[in-house]
């Protein structure tokens, strides 16, 4: 998988957006019409992974943004090992879109209880 994985980095960055993780949430993800079977796979595996990790924040997460959750007085965005710290939802927002990283709420009702 790793030399896969370098094989199509720019392609695998392309796919890695807002736009996939919404497509998995609601199930309309179609890889179909990916003609590269090498390519469809590793998309298929950071599918995979994505889905794991959305239904994990929706049993976990409290503040309803994807990776984002609140300790004491600090938000984070984690992402496997890499974490943004912030004093504010919004300061952390602008650091996660500085970082060109995924921003997603998927609950916006348990965003609008933060405030």
């Amino acid at each position: 998988m790793r030399v896969k994985l370098a094989k199509f980095s720019s392609e695998i960055t392309d796919f890695l957006t807002i736009e996939t993780v919404k497509a998995i949430d609601y199930g309309v993800l179609d890889l179909h019409n990916v003609e590269n079977r090498e390519l469809r796979e590793v998309f298929y595996f950071f599918e995979e992974l994505l889905a794991v990790e959305l239904e994990l924040n929706y049993l976990e997460n409290k503040t309803g943004i994807f990776r984002v959750s609140k300790e004491n007085d600090f938000w984070y965005y984690r992402q496997e090992r890499h974490v943004i710290r912030a004093c504010s939802l919004e300061e952390l927002k602008r650091k996660v879109m500085v970082e060109n990283r995924i921003w997603y709420v998927f609950d916006e009702n348990l965003v609008k209880r933060l405030g």
